[in-house]
């Protein structure tokens, strides 16, 4: 999960209620600066604050970007590893191995069978990740922060996308491998086993030529 979906995504942070409301309070900043006088006499001296409340606001909008875009940032780099994670899915299980015999086909098998493992770790976690992304868009779409894309559907169609890739993956795939993954755990039990009776003849051999009593 660290790897594939979190990667580069901040998750030790305040709520969204925490961010909402610093939000709000720094938007109310804000407007009250900018309702302040322009031209302000005092006396004979009349003062030009013009400078001023553009200074104080754009300090303000700088905190409040710093905000909205740490939220929009954070949200926008997991919407992209959960993309990046269907593609690799997608495209691992397209073409599934014929046997278990070669070297080549064993290594598309395993290359399969990471996939379908990484799929059965992630996914339940992940679509739990998809409700408070749509609500941190939502978030910002309150504040009114212009976004490139419409990060809602996006959400949507990767929920739709990841559910799919994973029934195929724990279904007809994992169908199809199944007889493969049970062939080639045969073929590492014989290795294994013959590993054990040359390993037993060696020791054999050495007892039987060995100069000293062991």
């Amino acid at each position: 999960m660290a790897e594939k979906i979190l990667d580069g995504v901040q998750t030790k942070r305040p709520d969204l209620a925490a961010f909402d409301e610093k939000i709000t309070f720094l938007n109310q900043i804000k407007n009250q600066i900018g309702e302040m006088k322009t031209i302000v006499d005092i006396g004979w001296l009349r003062v030009n604050a013009t400078p001023l409340i553009k200074e104080l606001q754009n300090t303000v909008s700088k905190w409040i970007d710093t905000y909205t875009n740490f939220l929009l940032n954070n949200t926008v780099k997991q919407i992209q590893n959960i993309e990046k994670f269907i593609n690799e899915v997608s495209d691992g299980i397209k073409v599934l191995p014929p046997d278990a015999e070669t070297e080549k086909n064993k290594k598309t098998l395993m290359r399969v069978m990471t996939h379908l493992r990484d799929v059965k770790m992630i996914k339940d976690r992940t679509l739990d990740q998809i409700e408070p992304m749509k609500q941190t868009v939502v978030l910002l779409k309150k504040h009114a922060l212009k976004m490139d894309e419409d990060f809602l559907v996006k959400l949507e169609n990767s929920k739709t996308a990841l559910v799919d890739v994973s029934e195929k993956s724990l279904g007809p795939v994992k169908e199809a491998i199944l007889p493969l993954q049970n062939q080639e755990a045969g073929n590492i039990k014989d290795r294994l086993r013959k590993f054990e009776i040359k390993i037993g003849e060696y020791r054999m051999d050495f007892q039987k030529n060995c100069p000293y009593n062991i």
